[in-house]
């Protein structure tokens, strides 16, 4: 991927009729909402966003994106970093009624054509979207500290006697 900055601002439906594709990064301080949903500053996300016309002659951004956010395990309270990784397809329309004959597979970008679009809300929607509902480590990471001392993710218990076991010989 490139390292090259995308743009603040840029004008997708111009972009969309020159079939123009960007790659690029964006840094972690233009990401605020993504910030403070998660546990610190993310790193900076890479995108590469594709502006088109499809068949049926609908402005379109395909966009695929990733970046790493710190966010809170759930289980040991401790922050880590979560791989984030989002593909989307946005239509460009200008009003309700174009959203509501969108197909399934677009979501709609409610933007008028003179209007700029903000590359970086954008991105982090997406980023946003990819979010955990409930974070937790990796198996095998998760460490927990009680009073007792740390506790491991799977836990060794002594096995105790079944009663029943003596059935299974009697079969």
């Amino acid at each position: 991927m490139s390292n090259f900055e995308l743009p603040e601002h840029v004008n997708p439906y111009q972009l969309a009729d020159r079939e123009t594709n960007l790659e690029g990064v964006i840094s972690g301080s233009r990401l605020e909402r993504l910030a403070d949903a998660t546990a610190g500053e993310p790193s900076e996300a890479h995108a590469t966003l594709r502006f088109f016309r499809d068949e049926s002659n609908r402005r379109v951004i395909a966009g695929q994106v990733n970046g790493v956010a710190k966010v809170q395990c759930q289980r040991c309270l401790n922050a880590f970093g979560y791989k984030l990784s989002g593909e989307f397809q946005l239509a460009l329309v200008y009003n309700e009624e174009m959203s509501k004959g969108l197909p399934a597979h677009l979501d709609a970008l409610l933007l008028l054509p003179d209007e700029a679009m903000d590359v970086a809300d954008v991105i982090e929607e997406e980023l946003l979207l990819c979010l955990p509902i409930h974070a937790k480590h990796p198996a095998g990471e998760c460490r927990i500290e009680t009073q007792f001392g740390e506790v491991g993710e799977e836990q060794e218990t002594e096995k105790t006697p079944n009663p029943f076991d003596v059935l299974k010989d009697l079969k």
